[in-house]
């Protein structure tokens, strides 16, 4: 999942619901969320609370999300306290907004005061994040014993820190005709692996050289790595990569592929029964997606084309692509939703959008987007286990 927040932000405009007289759309960035008729107005702040949101109960309240009588919110989860993505009259609705007012020239928002009912008033500023001063939390699913294991702290030096931001949260990197490519983003666990120069290596890690390590997206953000132990042979990232594993020591003593002065690391997602909702088939598998250079704090993405070459020559696959070409909103809707091309039987998360030559924003950082279908969101039952 991207970085979570809950910022200030100015609605864009407001839209007309076409099947619906009582409520609007208010558009955030490229998000639309449903709001009450003559609520809100363009050019208004708002404090904009996204998907995947916990709300404490004076929020949910305050909000008219709370159901008296049986002690719990109406919105999802087992507490009734979590946003996700609805369809209401058959168009999506993503976050909620909750108003921002002027006193004078200074924004404020009211907000609880710890555990109490007092409300209090305090500033805010466009592009804060006021996740703490409302006392809203991101839901983290549990982990399934399958991925979870032994672990050991090899260093953020020597992992990656990966999330790709969505699209409507950043509408106006992506420029209209530039060259890029759509890989279906498949539903699974990204998984990390890291070949180390000699010097780098571990006694824990895995590869006749014990230079191989092998993390989840949450333990690579720490440092942390999966252990080589009896333990960890049963865990999804192990034995997804366990081949990969084995081509890279026989690359490595042939000396077609060399790691000598930083770590190169094999991104990609491990997907299969037993690891998401859309399990893709009946056996696990593993997807190439994205490859990288360096330290942490100095790390360089290669262009796709350099990374199709090291998937063949891992003898992996990468991530289905769906279009290489100029881009446009248009383009990006059409490919958005659909089937995978995994399994017929189920629904497309979406799309990740690169450009064919890695570049770098100085908002966002490196330019990967992630476009998301609709029936993706409001699927029932749905799991984000990371």
């Amino acid at each position: 999942m991207s970085k979570f927040s809950v910022p200030i932000k100015r609605i864009r405009q407001i839209e007309p619901h076409p099947n619906a007289d009582a409520i609007e759309f208010a558009v955030i960035d490229g998000y639309r969320s449903i709001v009450k008729k003559g609520e809100f107005q363009a050019g208004d702040l708002i404090a904009y609370i996204p998907e995947a949101s916990l709300l404490p109960q004076w929020l949910l309240k305050k909000l008219n999300f709370w159901n008296a009588e049986k002690g719990v919110g109406r919105l999802n989860g087992k507490d009734g306290n979590r946003i996700t993505a609805i369809k209401l009259r058959g168009e999506l609705s993503q976050g909620v907004c909750y108003p921002v007012r002027m006193d004078g020239d200074t924004a404020v928002i009211e907000h609880s005061d710890g555990d109490s009912e007092l409300m209090r008033l305090s500033p805010v500023e466009e592009g804060q994040c006021v996740a703490e001063l409302l006392g809203v939390q991101k839901y983290e699913p549990p982990i399934p014993t399958s991925m979870a294991g032994d672990i050991f702290n090899a260093g953020q030096r020597l992992t990656v820190h990966f999330d790709v931001e969505n699209w409507k949260s950043y509408p106006d990197i992506l420029q209209d005709g530039e060259e890029v490519v759509f890989t279906e983003k498949l539903h699974g666990t990204f998984t990390g692996v890291a070949i180390l120069p000699e010097k780098d290596a571990r006694q824990e890690a895995f590869g006749v050289k014990r230079n191989v390590l092998i993390f989840s997206k949450g333990l690579g953000a720490k440092g942390l790595v999966l252990a080589n132990t009896d333990g960890n042979s049963a865990n999804v990232y192990v034995r997804a990569t366990t081949g990969m594993v084995a081509v890279i020591d026989a690359l490595l003593a042939s000396g077609e592929l060399q790691v000598e002065d930083e770590p190169l690391f094999i991104l990609g997602e491990t997907f299969g029964p037993g690891v998401q909702d859309l399990a893709y088939g009946k056996e696990l598998g593993f997807r190439l997606f994205a490859l990288a250079s360096g330290y942490r704090g100095a790390q360089r993405y290669h262009d796709f084309d350099e990374l199709q070459a090291m998937a063949e020559q891992l003898g992996v696959q990468t991530a289905p692509v769906l279009y290489r070409g100029p881009f446009s909103q248009e383009v990006m809707q059409a490919f958005t939703d659909g089937a995978t091309e995994l399994d017929a039987d189920h629904i497309r998360e979406g799309i990740v959008i690169t450009p064919t030559k890695e570049r770098r924003d100085p908002e966002l950082g490196r330019v990967c987007l992630k476009s998301v279908s609709a029936a993706y969101l409001c699927r029932k039952g749905g799991t984000e286990f990371s």
